[in-house]
C-alpha cells in the first residue's frame, strides 16, 4: 500500500472511530540513512538513529526506526508511525542523513534516491512537511528534530537540468513555519552544512545524547545546552537552531528542573540570541556574499539583498544592482573570495537589525588572458535587515587597502 493511499485509509479510520479512547503515550519515528547508491556514503547516521531510537525507547516513546531506507521502506515506517500515532500525546521526528531543499521546501532523500532531473524530484524523495502534517493532524506535541544538514549532493544536477520551470536547489535546509503545539530543530542554521563527525555520532547526535535525559529539563533549555556544545565541538562552524510554538512545556523525562535553570535561561535570553545572530549572519556573508553560485548567480544574488539596497553610496532597486553585479563577475573566469580572520564585528541593534564589518581577501582571473589577475584586500561594511526570516543586505561599501 502507497504512502498516501495508507495516510487516507488512516484518516477514515479516524472518522469511523469517532470518540474512540485514545493512547496517552509518546511515539517516535526515527531514521537513519548513510548508504547512499548515488550520494556516497555518510558515516554516522545510522549510528545517530540508532543512540536516539535507544534513548527514546529507555525513556518510554514507542518507537518506529528504520536504517538506510529505500523509498518504498521509509513510506512504509512513516505509514506504520501514522499508525501509532493515533491519539498519541506527543509525536517525535527525528531524522538522520541527507536532506535538500529545493524550491524553499524540504525533503528527505531515501538511500536509492535517483535525483538526476528535477522532474523525478517527487518520485525519488519524502517532503518533510508530510510528516509534519501527520504529526500535527494527530498528536498533542509534534517535535521534529534534523540532523539532515549535511549537504545538497544533487544540487548542481536539479539546478543545471531545470529547463520549463526554475528549480532552484540549495545547500541546507529551509526554516519550517511551525504550527500551534510543535517544536523544530535542526543540527545548523538553515541554509548552512552540518558535519557528519569523525566518532561515532555526529557533533549534534553526539550533544543530543549528552542532554536530552536530564530530569526536569524543558525542551528549549535542552536546545541551548546542545547548541552550546555544538558551537564549541565545531569551533563555531555549526550553531544548531530551534523554532517553536509549544502551548504546553515538554520535558523527555519527568522531575524537578536543575536550581540553576532559570537563572541560566535568563541569562541566555540576551547573550545566546546574540550569538545566534552573529553565527548567522557569519554563515550568510561565508557561504552566500562572499560565495556567491556561479551556475545560479541571478537568483542566489537576489536573495542577498533588500528591495533597495544603498551600494557605494548610490541607491539601486535588487534588480539594476544584481544585474550590475551578473555583469561584473561575468567578466572573470574565477575569483575567490575569503573573509580574513578574526575581523568579523557584528553590531546588533536589535534581532532583526545589524551593522557589519570584515576584511576580505580577494583574488579575480579574467577570461581576457592578455591581462592578469587582480588581487588584494578590502575592508567590507554592510548594513543587514533581516526579512521574512532570512537576513539581507541593505547597504554595502567597501575600501580596498591603501586608498
Amino acid at each position: 500500500m502507497t504512502l498516501a493511499a495508507r495516510v487516507l485509509l488512516l484518516f477514515a479510520v479516524l472518522l469511523l472511530a469517532g470518540g474512540g479512547t485514545p493512547q496517552d503515550g509518546r511515539v517516535a519515528l526515527v531514521v537513519g540513512n548513510g548508504s547512499y547508491a548515488d550520494a556516497g556514503v555518510l558515516a554516522n547516521p545510522v549510528n545517530d538513529a540508532q543512540d536516539i531510537a535507544a534513548k527514546l525507547r529507555a525513556m518510554g516513546f514507542t518507537v518506529v526506526d528504520g536504517y538506510d531506507l529505500g523509498k518504498r521502506e521509509l513510506e512504509g515506517k512513516i505509514g506504520d508511525f501514522a499508525d501509532a500515532l493515533v491519539g498519541a500525546s506527543a509525536g517525535l521526528f527525528y531524522y538522520a542523513g541527507h536532506g535538500i531543499q529545493v524550491d524553499g521546501r524540504n525533503y528527505i532523500l531515501p538511500v536509492d534516491a535517483k535525483l538526476n532531473q528535477p522532474a523525478k524530484l517527487k518520485l525519488e524523495a519524502i517532503p518533510i512537511d508530510d510528516v509534519m502534517d501527520l504529526m500535527q493532524q494527530q498528536a498533542g506535541t509534534s517535535i521534529l528534530i534534523l540532523d539532515a544538514c549535511r549537504n545538497n549532493p544533487f544540487a548542481r544536477a536539479l539546478t543545471a537540468k531545470a529547463t520549463t520551470r526554475a528549480v532552484q536547489a540549495a545547500e541546507g535546509l529551509a526554516e519550517i513555519n511551525s504550527a500551534k503545539g510543535t517544536f523544530i530543530a535542526f543540527s545548523t542554521a538553515p541554509g548552512a552544512v552540518a558535519m557528519d563527525g569523525t566518532g561515532r555520532n555526529s557533533p549534534f547526535a553526539e550533544a543530543l545524547l549528552k542532554h536530552i535525559d536530564q530530569p526536569g529539563q524543558s525542551i528549549n533549555d535542552l536546545m541551548i545546552a546542545v547548541r552550546r556544545d555544538v558551537v564549541e565541538t565545531t569551533k563555531d562552524f555549526q550553531t544548531p537552531m530551534s523554532w517553536d510554538s509549544l502551548t504546553d512545556r515538554f520535558s523527555f523525562v519527568a522531575g524537578e528542573a536543575p536550581a540553576s535553570q532559570p537563572s541560566q535561561q535568563q541569562v541566555a535570553s540576551v547573550e545566546d540570541d546574540e550569538t545566534i545572530v552573529a553565527r548567522e549572519i557569519e554563515s550568510f556573508i561565508a557561504g552566500k556574499y562572499l560565495k556567491p553560485d556561479a551556475a545560479n548567480f541571478i537568483d542566489a544574488t537576489t536573495q542577498m539583498f533588500a528591495e533597495e539596497v544603498t551600494s557605494y553610496g548610490r541607491v539601486y532597486k535588487r534588480g539594476e544592482l544584481v544585474e550590475i553585479k551578473a555583469q561584473w563577475f561575468a567578466k572573470w573566469e574565477k575569483w575567490k573570495l575569503n573573509m580574513l580572520p578574526d575581523t568579523l564585528k557584528v553590531t546588533l541593534f536589535d534581532p532583526e537589525t545589524a551593522s557589519v564589518t570584515f576584511d576580505m581577501r580577494y583574488r579575480y582571473a579574467p577570461k581576457d588572458k592578455t591581462t592578469g589577475p587582480i588581487a588584494g584586500t578590502a575592508h567590507v561594511s554592510l548594513d543587514m535587515v533581516k526579512l521574512d526570516g532570512q537576513w539581507r543586505i541593505e547597504m554595502e561599501n567597501s575600501h580596498v587597502d591603501g586608498e
